[in-house]
């Protein structure tokens, strides 16, 4: 074996620190991406040849070369961005994206995406975040992967009000009075108001009134202003509904629940008839405290437009809309994989899956061993800057001893050279 052949096995140890050096540069470089996972080169030697006539061990090295440069996919800490469309992963899991002008799939950590102009959920290349859609009600999820949208034009049409819920507290002190409905304030012992909605979404006003008619015993009315009705006139309230409530001697509702709301012959100023609807007084009592509203709840809302979204813990995309309701839209998917280091980086923090990696274990946040996700953050970069300080002292060493080794080799053959 010729002494030269040191230099090459040098120059080997040369190559690979250099790898290496370019690895903790990458990942110094990225050390506020967002998602980005740290790598790290490892080595492995390099067979030579045998040794004739050595006993032993008689196999020498070539030197040194990089044989793998792994992920190192442990978890980043979270930055709060306070920007509702990103999210954050954590635990086990990668985004699915989805290119449009391909059938390509990327993956990611980088939860910092945003709505495009069509409403599709993208990150910053444009790339559609995958997920599995809700039906049209936003109750039953469809098991297919799909691009997510939220039409921020569409409308959520209107509900009749079908329903009503109201708890309320009535003075057991208040004294006996004698309903008047030309007169209302007078002979009531208290009234509160509430919305209702018909089959159009408009609202409409409704004051419920509530007057002591013996000890233990109450009326209530619903009345509604002439201005609303047909030949109704303003500033004159006609009847809506009405009905009687009864209570025990310990202040509790004994009265069957729930009763007819709508008990008129009424024609709203639209053209339309109120339709079928309940009163449900579960839960109001007499007792001797000041008459009080707790509890007013009704069924029905008008139409509406999307004003906003939001994500839970298990990655449900929920559209707020303008008239107060709220509906699911998707729920994200995150793949896995059986090997992580057999992903291929493709640059912006998207891997693309291979054979080594396998296929995409698919599965939704908080299901099937996957993470939970966080709206509004994101991944910081998982580089720690002091391992990679330390890591740089000692490739550079290593650097330094192979080109020591180098310099030596050259100045045993200048020795040799001068050999007479």
């Amino acid at each position: 074996m010729s002494i030269t052949s040191s230099f090459y096995s040098a120059l080997s140890g040369l190559d690979a620190h250099a790898i290496a050096m370019q690895v903790i540069g990458d990942n110094v470089a990225n050390v506020h991406t967002t998602g980005y996972k740290s790598s790290t080169a490892h080595f492995e030697d390099i067979l030579g040849q045998s040794l004739s006539g050595v006993t032993g061990s008689n196999q020498t090295g070539a030197g040194t070369k990089v044989s793998t440069v792994d992920l190192d996919f442990f978890q980043g800490s979270f930055q709060t961005t306070n920007v509702s469309t990103d999210v954050a992963i954590n635990g086990k899991g990668l985004f699915v994206l989805a290119d449009p002008n391909s059938d390509e799939n990327f993956y990611t950590r980088a939860g910092h995406f945003t709505l495009d102009n069509e409403g599709y959920y993208v990150n910053t290349h444009g790339y559609r975040v995958q997920g599995y859609l809700y039906d049209a009600l936003g109750e039953n999820l469809i098991e297919t992967l799909a691009d997510i949208q939220i039409d921020q034009n569409s409308m959520i049409p209107p509900i009749a009000t079908t329903e009503m819920e109201m708890v309320v507290n009535l003075d057991s002190g208040a004294d006996v009075r004698v309903w008047d409905p030309t007169d209302p304030s007078a002979t009531c012992n208290f009234s509160t108001a509430m919305k209702i909605y018909d089959t159009l979404g408009e609202s409409h006003q409704v004051q419920v009134f509530f007057t002591k008619t013996a000890a233990l015993n109450w009326e209530w009315h619903a009345m509604i202003d002439g201005s609303d009705l047909q030949g109704g006139t303003a500033g004159v309230l006609q009847e809506y509904g009405s009905g009687a409530i009864a209570f025990d001697v310990n202040g509790v509702l004994t009265t069957g629940m729930p009763a007819p709301f709508y008990t008129g012959a009424l024609t709203f100023l639209n053209g339309l008839t109120p339709g079928a609807t309940t009163a449900d007084f579960t839960g109001t009592s007499q007792y001797g405290s000041p008459s009080a509203v707790q509890t007013i709840i009704q069924d029905g809302y008008a139409a509406g437009t999307v004003s906003g979204m939001s994500l839970d813990s298990e990655g449900n995309i929920v559209a707020s809309y303008t008239n107060g309701t709220v509906k699911n839209i998707a729920r994200l998917a995150l793949a896995d994989f059986a090997n992580l280091n057999g992903l291929e980086r493709k640059g912006s923090t998207l891997y693309q899956a291979t054979t080594a990696s396998g296929e995409p274990l698919l599965n939704k946040p908080g299901v099937g061993g996957s993470g939970t996700v966080s709206a509004s953050m994101l991944e910081e970069s998982n580089v720690d800057l002091a391992a990679e300080f330390v890591r740089m002292i000692v490739v550079q060493r290593g650097y330094q001893a192979n080109s020591k080794v180098i310099s030596t080799t050259d100045e045993m053959l200048s020795q040799l050279m001068n050999i007479r």
